[in-house]
């Protein structure tokens, strides 16, 4: 059956006060665009409405496609497909992202789902939508598993796409209403990538299972020019350059700050990067850096722990997590470090050394932050094996990845009583150590000022590894719990 030129695309919360213009979606709608074609994206996030929203632009498009990662963003994905099936039995229903390209055979067996796009999937999705428009099969379709008279079928894989191939985003930039985000954050700002892989192997990141151990970047001209046109076009403030590994190719990167400067572009940036690379830069380089709108970068620490460190093949130490954020400090720039709790080589020594990293930290730099998870192991990582070894149960079906992230999922390794007492140091940290989060809507002056109160007793703590009798968490909870509209997955 022929179908019309409009596609619907869905963008489901993870479940947090975060919200930018959803960059998966941009990426699949742009080359569709650029064709002719009607695209409608539905952002969870910040549209209240949505199921009305993609039920709506649903009833005369050729399909609807959803981009997900796992963990809550898959409660958003079952609604609305649910929804979309019940109302319209016959619309194609497409899942992509990381989830669905790792757990494929898993995610196609729900029964909303006709189709899982693999890995990479600007040219995947868009070769469906034209067979859906054309009423055509999926057989010559690459890159996909798809569902066919109730049986699951794997066509042939898709060759990996050279980043620099991929069709321009910019048409899927245009599609978006920046003043929405804006009133939602206060905040204009987008996400951007210039590259795609990481070269390293830790061995919490499932990065390897979708785009292999290779690190494929676009030249630096197009980045410039394309960063120029969201600047000047859409007046974007902040952008986020969220490459998995920023300066690998330090020339080349330096080439991108100095594009900057001379496109006399004015905004701010940020990006996410290793201790080590940034610890080889000079102070000329970060002062460059920093004159091009570098504002922000965020550091994978992962841990205070040299044995930990290494156990998870990080390949960098403490000394460079140093030597990093000295580097920011001196070119004003603010360092963003995240640590893991709750690896499965982590001992109280281990804690220890990763609690006096994070407050020697933000005393040698105000500037600076630190944020902290509980570990999670995902499929397609090198410790995925070794958590399911000690214990871990998987879960069986798409719905069961619903809770499936560091605040909720439970480790064999540790007690109910371990991973409430991590939960608990996670809380103290949070009062008595700042965090700037971009793209999230600030807390009251009300709230703020409680935060303030704990502060000091919250250092107190870590500093001295006092964590029985939380009371402070404890009030703070009850208070959270008295609030209108209270939300277990309230950051604070």
């Amino acid at each position: 059956m022929k179908r019309t030129k409009k596609v619907v695309l869905f963008f489901p919360s993870y479940s947090s006060q975060e919200a930018s213009p959803p960059l998966a979606c941009i990426a699949v709608a742009a080359p569709l665009v650029a064709e002719g074609y009607e695209v409608r994206i539905v952002d969870q996030t910040i549209d209240p409405n949505y199921r009305e929203a993609v039920l709506s632009e649903a009833a005369d498009a050729a399909c609807v496609g959803i981009s997900l990662i796992t963990g809550p963003m898959i409660r958003g994905a079952i609604e609305i497909g649910t929804a979309v099936k019940a109302r319209f039995p016959d619309l194609p229903v497409v899942l992509g992202g990381w989830h669905p390209s790792i757990l494929p055979e898993q995610t196609l067996a729900a029964p909303f789902v006709d189709v899982v796009a693999l890995k990479q999937g600007e040219i995947t999705f868009r070769e469906l939508v034209h067979c859906f428009e054309q009423g055509i099969g999926l057989e010559n379709v690459h890159g996909i598993l798809w569902k066919k008279d109730g049986e699951i079928r794997q066509n042939l894989p898709r060759a990996y796409p050279k980043v620099a191939e991929l069709p321009s985003r910019i048409p899927g930039y245009d599609l978006i209403d920046y003043n929405k985000y804006q009133r939602f954050t206060g905040l204009r700002w987008a996400m951007y990538s210039s590259s795609h892989g990481c070269p390293y192997n830790c061995s919490y990141c499932s990065n390897a299972s979708v785009y292999g151990r290779n690190l494929d970047v676009l030249p630096v001209d197009q980045v410039v020019d394309e960063v120029g046109y969201l600047v000047r076009k859409h007046g974007i403030q902040l952008l986020g350059i969220i490459d998995d590994i920023y300066f690998a190719f330090r020339d080349r990167c330096l080439e991108m700050a100095e594009g900057f400067l001379r496109a006399g572009l004015h905004f701010e940036w940020y990006i996410q990067d290793r201790v080590d690379c940034w610890a080889r830069l000079t102070r000329d380089q970060a002062d460059l850096y920093r004159r091009a709108g570098l504002v922000r970068v965020h550091f994978g620490a992962e841990s205070g722990s040299e044995q930990v460190l290494r156990s998870i093949e990080k390949r960098t130490t403490v000394e460079k997590t140093l030597l990093a954020l000295e580097r920011c400090t001196e070119a004003r720039i603010r360092a963003s470090f995240g640590f893991i709790f709750g690896l499965p080589t982590e001992g109280e020594e281990d804690l220890r050394a990763t609690l006096n990293l994070i407050d020697a930290i933000y005393s040698k730099s105000p500037n600076a932050d630190c944020y902290t998870n509980i570990f999670t192991p995902y499929p397609g990582s090198p410790l995925w094996p070794v958590a399911v070894e000690k214990g871990f149960e998987p879960p069986a079906a798409l719905e069961q990845w619903i809770d499936f992230y560091p605040r909720i999922t439970r480790l064999p390794w540790l007690s109910e009583a371990q991973h409430r007492r991590l939960q608990t140091i996670r809380q103290y940290l949070r009062f008595g150590y700042h965090q700037v989060n971009a793209g999230e809507r600030r807390h009251s002056f009300r709230h703020q000022l409680i935060l303030d109160l704990f502060k000091p007793s919250a250092r107190a703590r870590i500093r001295r590894g006092w964590f029985a009798l939380p009371a402070e968490v404890i009030a703070y909870s009850m208070l959270q719990r008295l609030k209108s509209g209270f939300a277990a997955n309230e950051r604070f």
